[in-house]
């Protein structure tokens, strides 16, 4: 099976290509830029998914495809980035351009609590874009992952990884708890919506059994690292303000 993959040099797409070319299958990755790690494969496609807004600009790397895995995102629009144009204008031209290749299978990530009722602008833009992949005839699954940490330093892994190396952890009042998936679970997850017999046209969070406050959280890095605990102080409210932790 062939499998395209946007977003393959973030956390979980870099992972799923690994995994994937271990166990026999063909890769193309789309990447936003060149510079990623070196990968045995196919020559990767480079193309900025917030400029790819028409179907022409996907048809191409389409052929030959059997199945795609959409990884791509964005945390907050910067001068580089868009998360309108990512998460919903790239991401419908895409599956536009799958249906009108019969590339029937697409897995798409989307983000825990993208349809609660008050959305951030960045779970409003992934909303977006798991509807219009429900519009189209497709065998699609929409996946929404919670926090999701593995081995890579990278994304809220690096964050976590910064937060247990501090002798202090500065906690953030109200902070909530975490329910975090293991990256190894999130790419099974995969793997089995890959298979030309599961099910398809159907929306799953990826969440952990536990909800852990974030403290805890580190705590369990810390241990991993072989750290004893760290002392604690919670940040007050005026400083606590302007700053949010961006998983």
């Amino acid at each position: 099976m062939r499998v395209l993959v946007t977003g393959a040099s973030g956390l979980i797409g870099a992972s799923l290509c690994a995994r994937l070319a271990a166990d026999g299958y063909e890769i193309v990755r789309v990447l936003h830029r060149a510079g990623a790690a070196p990968f045995r494969g196919l020559p990767p496609v480079l193309l900025d998914m917030a400029k790819a807004l028409q179907t022409q600009d996907w048809s191409p790397h389409l052929i030959g495809i059997d199945a795609v895995v959409n990884c791509a995102g964005v945390l907050q629009d910067s001068a580089q980035e868009s998360t309108g144009g990512v998460h919903a204008g790239g991401a419908s031209a895409l599956f536009a351009a799958c249906e009108q290749a019969g590339v029937r299978k697409v897995i798409h990530f989307s983000a825990i609590g993208v349809d609660r009722l008050q959305p951030s602008a960045f779970s409003a833009t992934k909303l977006a874009g798991d509807q219009a992949l429900m519009a189209r005839d497709l065998d699609w699954v929409i996946l929404r992952p919670s926090v999701v940490l593995g081995r890579p330093a990278f994304g809220a892994s690096a964050l976590f990884r910064g937060l247990a190396a501090l002798p202090l952890l500065p906690v953030m009042p109200s902070t909530g708890r975490l329910q975090v998936v293991q990256l190894d679970d999130v790419i099974a997850t995969v793997l089995h919506f890959l298979r030309r017999d599961s099910a398809s046209r159907i929306t799953l969070d990826l969440a952990g059994p536990e909800a852990l406050p974030m403290s805890e959280v580190v705590g369990l890095y810390r241990r991993w690292l072989g750290s004893r605990p760290a002392g604690e102080f919670t940040l007050p409210g005026s400083v606590a303000s302007p700053i949010r932790y961006r998983l």
